[in-house]
């Protein structure tokens, strides 16, 4: 683990957020629409989209010819800083299982690794383990969060 610094901050909020995923970003949206000052707490290194979105760039013109790095486990094509593996990361999983939890280091968290965007769900998502016998099925169905989409 790195150095700590702590620096003194002057300005003050009623709520600190940390990490600005789906969670995070929409609890800070809300709070701060209900005029809240809010702080939000990121993981990730600074990400401007002008100087760090490479994914349009042709191959050649990527210092790294497109191959991936400890972040940018897709190369230089992903918009997300990340990865399966982070130092210090709190997630485990049982050895010998098959799950893999990616997550993502940068402004708005994992939604930049599934295009940020959340697709609506059909009445079989919630069911999956009674149609193919594979994952769990919901507590809940597609009717009971039907009104709220």
């Amino acid at each position: 683990m790195g150095d700590v610094n702590i620096k003194k901050q002057p300005k003050t909020y009623d709520v600190v957020i940390v990490g600005s995923g789906a969670g995070g970003g929409m609890s800070a949206y809300m709070l701060a629409k209900a005029g809240l000052k809010v702080c939000i707490i990121e993981a990730g290194e600074m990400y401007d989209p002008q100087k760090n979105v490479t994914q349009f760039r042709k191959p050649w013109d990527s210092p790294r010819r497109g191959a991936s790095s400890r972040l940018r486990p897709f190369g230089d094509f992903d918009a997300c800083y990340g990865g399966w593996d982070i130092t210090g990361e709190p997630y485990t999983k049982e050895s010998g299982t098959d799950w893999d939890w990616f997550r993502a280091r940068m402004l708005g968290g994992r939604t930049n690794h599934w295009g940020r965007i959340a697709l609506r769900f059909g009445p079989k998502d919630f069911k999956r383990r009674s149609i193919d016998g594979l994952g769990e099925d919901w507590p809940i169905g597609y009717d009971d969060i039907k009104p709220f989409y």
